[in-house]
């Protein structure tokens, strides 16, 4: 007789209740198989969205510590490092946003310092900023959905600087996802989300400086939606009526009732907003008797002065950074000229590995703007915020990059993908019809993807440091110094004196800093990132400023260091007295800048002895 299916289902539940329990490697299977039952109950776009999060983490961590440490990354890992090893932290306008350095400092405690793990935290907010794309789904079809999600995880210039320890990216992600919020809470009508984007507000602005430029352009970006809402009035109807229309939408109200729930929820977004950037620029000092946060926690009555000296050094590194440029940057006589010279930059690498995204976003734009009935606000807002930054953000840099055209790409992803879904269903409505618009159409669809892959490989993976990569700032040195460096790693713990000796006058200063990156002899403006290879080898530095004292004291045993590093002028001056030692010549900056390493070989010979004797047979003899 045949079981009925509520039957058989009743009698596999019993006979699994029944079976011996899996060993050994079957264990895995009822874990995966509760991953994949609950990978089905989503619907089908954010499937999508979480394998492009996964494609995008992959493509993020591979190969992450292969490139050398650029002089940004590596002055911000050191004082990461330095907050480890002190417990002392105090917020350094220079050096931009503290968030990276709180993150970093447990990062190291579990992980270790090392390239990697200095750009994990960074490539993680990359890899899973796709996400952020269901906070919009309401307003999206779903291949517009997986359109910007396929953006945000697959651009190359997005990429690139997912993978580079800079806070850029992290203003950018968490400003994109506090404005989701908003929408999602103006679309279920709930104060939840609204304090939640107060908190991704505040933490934009703990990762850079920059994240008041956001607010200044989201002000924009509405007015221009307020101004065609009044313009655009649709039937007979005056714009001011429409704008009454959605006013309508709230409940009716006594307006006490109304202005009571605005001031508490208005307090309460200050106290966040307050919260979790005082958390962050708030000094801490190992010193129990110091003023710093902890002691505040310990002491409220300490919290007036905390809140103060917090206060007077975000005031003053605002200021700084918005107070004008020091540097000429591109070098011109005006503002015009320089202004004009970075704007080509940012072109130059948007067009290397971010044409296909603007492009998208363009198209995405026009067909939102003049193409459909009813327009949607959210699609409009993120074009004019995008395409704003991308002409606005040159004119406040003072340095040449291509960063600033992160700020710019973040939000442009949603209209991106508005276009690529538009030309996905026109490649899709042809399929049986037009052949020629279908082979267009498809042709569009393999030149991007062709694009992104060639831009991806070329600029992220083979070339992340060549001159001629548009995605490199010049501050990037051009070879890998780290295997010259390693002698530090290897041996730097058991060597008794000074590990590693930097000579030459550009090289080190003419008087020592008083605090700061050590060695504090060195100029950091030339030398960087080798101190944050000395600080995370745990090597002592040291300096001399001219090659003929440099040579006095390696000759008379002085100083015998592991490695000695000179610019590359000084190679034959110093060459005589580094006899037992290995010189290798690396770019310190994209061009120019050389340097020599002068490695010492005897502890590798040393170590390689010691090894070889280890692993000799019984009874044969060393020789």
């Amino acid at each position: 007789m045949r079981r009925s299916d509520s039957e058989s289902i009743a009698f596999e539940e019993s006979d699994a209740a029944d079976a011996p329990a899996p060993t050994g490697g079957a264990t895995a299977r009822p874990s995966l198989d509760r991953v994949f039952s609950r990978l089905d109950r989503l619907d089908r776009a954010t499937r999508w969205v979480v394998g492009l999060v996964v494609a995008g983490a992959l493509i993020r961590l591979v190969l992450l510590g292969a490139r050398v440490t650029h002089y940004d990354e590596g002055r911000v890992g050191w004082w990461a490092l330095y907050f480890l090893e002190s417990g002392q932290f105090e917020y350094r306008y220079i050096i931009h946003g503290p968030l990276v350095q709180h993150v970093n400092k447990f990062v190291f405690a579990g992980l270790g310092a090392n390239d990697f793990t200095l750009r994990l935290f960074v490539a993680l907010v990359g890899a899973l900023l796709p996400l952020s794309v269901l906070l919009f789904r309401e307003h999206f079809e779903r291949d517009e959905t997986v359109g910007a999600a396929f953006f945000l995880a697959l651009n190359p210039l997005l990429v690139y600087y997912s993978r580079f320890f800079r806070s850029t990216l992290l203003a950018a992600a968490f400003a994109f996802v506090a404005f989701g919020l908003l929408v999602r809470a103006y679309d279920e009508w709930s104060v939840r989300y609204v304090h939640a984007a107060v908190v991704f507000v505040a933490l934009a602005f703990t990762a850079k400086e920059n994240a008041a430029v956001y607010l200044l352009v989201w002000i924009g970006a509405s007015a221009l939606l307020l101004d065609q809402a009044l313009f655009r009035t649709g039937g007979d109807r005056s714009g001011f009526e429409r704008v009454r229309d959605r006013i309508n939408r709230f409940d009716r109200r006594p307006a006490v009732e109304y202005l009571a729930d605005f001031v508490w929820h208005l307090a309460v977004a200050v106290v966040l907003f307050l919260a979790v950037t005082l958390y962050f620029y708030a000094p801490r000092e190992p010193s129990a008797e110091a003023v710093g946060f902890w002691q505040a926690v310990g002491n409220p009555a300490l919290f007036p002065d905390l809140f103060g000296r917090t206060l007077d050094d975000v005031v003053e590194g605002y200021s700084y950074w918005f107070g004008g440029t020091t540097d000429a940057g591109c070098r011109k006589e005006n503002i015009i000229d320089a202004y004009l010279c970075f704007l080509g930059q940012e072109l130059q690498a948007i067009a290397q590995a971010a044409f296909a995204l603007v492009a998208m976003a363009l198209v995405g734009f026009l067909a939102e703007r003049y193409g459909r009935a009813n327009q949607r606000n959210v699609v409009l807002f993120c074009a004019y915020w995008g395409f704003v930054s991308v002409l606005g953000y040159p004119l406040g840099t003072d340095i040449a990059n291509a960063w600033i055209a992160v700020n710019a790409l973040v939000p442009l992803a949603l209209p991106a993908g508005v276009g690529l879904a538009l030309v996905v269903d026109r490649a899709r409505d042809s399929l049986h019809g037009d052949s020629v618009r279908f082979g267009v159409t498809v042709f569009v669809l393999l030149l991007i993807a062709g694009y992104m892959g060639l831009a991806m490989a070329e600029g992220v993976y083979l070339n992340p440091a060549s001159e001629e990569n548009e995605l490199v700032q010049y501050a990037q040195p051009a070879d890998d110094f780290r295997p010259a460096m390693s002698v530090l790693r290897d041996h730097a713990a058991d060597h008794e004196g000074t590990d590693v000796l930097v000579v030459g006058s550009s090289y080190v200063r003419d008087s020592p800093r008083s605090g700061g990156i050590e060695p504090r002899c060195s100029s950091i403006g030339d030398t960087l990132p080798l101190q944050w290879y000395i600080e995370a080898y745990g090597a002592q530095g040291d300096c001399v400023g001219g090659a003929e004292e440099a040579s006095q004291q390696l000759d008379s045993g002085s100083v015998d260091p592991l490695l000695v590093v000179a610019p590359q002028r000084l190679q034959n001056d110093l060459g005589p007295a580094l006899g037992g030692y290995e010189a290798e010549v690396h770019g310190l900056r994209t061009y120019g800048s050389k340097a020599v390493f002068f490695v010492d070989q005897s502890p590798s010979q040393g170590a390689a002895a010691e090894n070889a004797t280890a692993v000799r047979p019984a009874g044969e003899s060393a020789d």
